[in-house]
């Protein structure tokens, strides 16, 4: 059993965890969940031994333990995974999953035949389409979340702590993590498991433990509380399913691609793209993990150097995407999904990091106006129900959804026509991503078009008018939100044509 009592945490004189107490039990998920800020991330990297300046006790089979760092924690069998990517972008695939505790010969010399056998033997598991002696640099954010999560399942430890751990991944590779979740729950491991997809808590966990703006509520077991249930607990109110968003799209075309064919140093990357976007629209792409959802959002918005085929046109005129910068020009915005490290500007405050891309807008013969500058995204922050203690404090300080969305804000202060966001609502809570949707139906109702890409398919059928569905790179369909399903959806996902049929009882 792990235990909690009365843990306080604080961040400059800040208290953001007031007397956590719950205990969990050995062969038990449990998932902990609560809105963004509510202190979930930082009580694991107390667990953890990531933070150490905090008052109460931790105990581990009825015996106090104090980690003193990562490492200790490690040492006395705790294994995590981080909501943000800590894989080593250098180092192999093999070599992120056994850091600091790699097979050596004699004299302390790595024994890299064993090391990549080991790796070999672990992502067979989970079904991984590459050489362990790949760089990780060279892997998708999805596959480096596979990365991180074959390290921490390789670790003999007592508990399992999974901070988001699916955030990036796709149905398939959510169904492999699973499988492991319900092995290590036979031999007896104690699993904390953090997601805010409730669909996954409800399948997953045997009990679910809620925080609250940093404070304990109390913990349930699943069959015991109803969804709305527990969105009222998190939230401390009650939080209505969001609605279909009802089209805004007018007859007017801002972006068309015909026969798109997007070739990288390694081959082709996209073929046969071919899609209109009206104005005020709302389009989703789909697929899975490597189907050229995200290659196609950075293309589009010239992050992506490659060279291409067919014709693409912005507003009526031919357009080609060269560089960024040029794109927000063309007020055409886009928001990766990984935003650790192509997002926020982790040692700047929160008026840099939503002021940085518009710096000119608030400057005259080579001077910034900080209070035009201060005030704008006082104005754009605000209206996205942004917690923090101070718009002047590091970025670094906010929890991942907060993060996100001063990312978002960033984007508005462009005034865009055409926004290309990347799996948006990732790392977001219940509550935020109702915000969120909200908002994207008030920028719709405004005229601006959006293409998302979303792992999650029902925040597609939920928020966009049409879905394009890839397969590698390739487009399955186009289909009307309103008259499809996540079936069907996953049916052209998986590359299987139009033979899909409605399945039988």
């Amino acid at each position: 059993m792990l235990r909690t009592s009365n843990i306080k945490k604080s961040f400059s004189s800040v208290e953001v965890l007031h007397g956590i107490s719950f205990a969990v039990e050995k062969g038990c998920v449990t998932a902990l969940v609560g809105e963004n800020g509510a202190g979930k991330s930082t009580l694991m990297k107390i667990l953890s031994g990531v933070h150490t300046d905090y008052t109460g006790e931790i105990s581990i089979d009825g015996k106090p333990v104090f980690f003193k760092n990562p490492r200790h924690a490690q040492q006395l069998g705790v294994s995590i995974i981080h909501q943000e990517l800590s894989c080593i972008p250098h180092l192999t695939v093999a070599e992120n999953i056994f850091i600091g505790k790699e097979p050596a010969r004699r004299f302390g010399v790595v024994d890299f035949p064993k090391l990549f056998a080991d790796a070999q033997s672990i992502l067979d598991e989970f079904e991984f389409p590459y050489s362990p002696n790949t760089p990780v640099r060279n892997l998708s954010v999805g596959w480096q979340q596979i990365v991180e999560v074959a390290r921490a399942f390789s670790a003999d430890a007592k508990i399992f702590i999974l901070d988001e751990p699916t955030s990036a991944l796709t149905e398939n590779e959510i169904r492999i993590l699973f499988e492991k979740i319900r092995v290590l729950k036979k031999r007896g491991k104690i699993i904390i498991f953090i997601s805010h997809r409730l669909e996954e808590i409800y399948e997953i966990a045997d009990e679910i433990a809620v925080l609250r703006d940093g404070q304990f509520i109390g913990k349930y077991p699943v069959k015991e509380i109803s969804r709305s249930e527990l969105i009222s607990k998190m939230v401390g109110k009650a939080i209505h399913e969001t609605k279909q968003i009802k089209s805004s799209a007018s007859s007017e075309t801002v972006l068309a691609a015909e026969n798109l064919e997007v070739y990288g140093k390694t081959g082709t990357i996209l073929s046969g793209i071919t899609f209109d976007l009206k104005r005020g629209e709302t389009l989703g792409v789909a697929g899975l993990l490597g189907s050229g959802k995200t290659e196609l959002l950075k293309f589009l918005f010239g992050e992506l150097k490659a060279q291409h085929t067919g014709r693409i046109t912005l507003e009526g005129a031919p357009y080609i995407p060269k560089c960024a910068s040029r794109s927000l020009e063309g007020s055409i915005f886009y928001l990766s999904k990984d935003r650790k490290t192509e997002g926020i500007f982790a040692d700047l405050d929160i008026i840099k990091n939503c002021s940085m891309s518009v710096l000119s807008d608030f400057a005259s013969f080579g001077f910034l106006h900080e209070k035009e500058e201060a005030a704008a995204v006082r104005d754009q922050v605000s209206s996205l129900n942004v917690k923090l203690e101070s718009y002047h404090q590091s970025i670094r300080e906010l929890s991942g959804g907060n993060q996100q969305k001063v990312l978002i804000a960033r984007g508005l202060l462009h005034r865009p026509k055409l926004l290309l966001l990347d799996e948006p609502t990732r790392g977001i809570d219940v509550g935020a991503k109702a915000e969120i949707y909200e908002l994207i139906e008030q920028l719709s109702s405004s005229g601006i078009s959006s293409i998302i890409s979303s792992s999650e398919i029902p925040e597609l059928l939920r928020i966009c008018d049409r879905i394009l569905v890839l397969h590698n790179g390739m487009p399955a369909a186009i289909l009307a939100a309103g008259e499809t399903s996540a079936s069907e959806i996953l049916h052209y996902a998986f590359g299987e044509g139009k033979a899909w049929t409605k399945p039988t009882d």
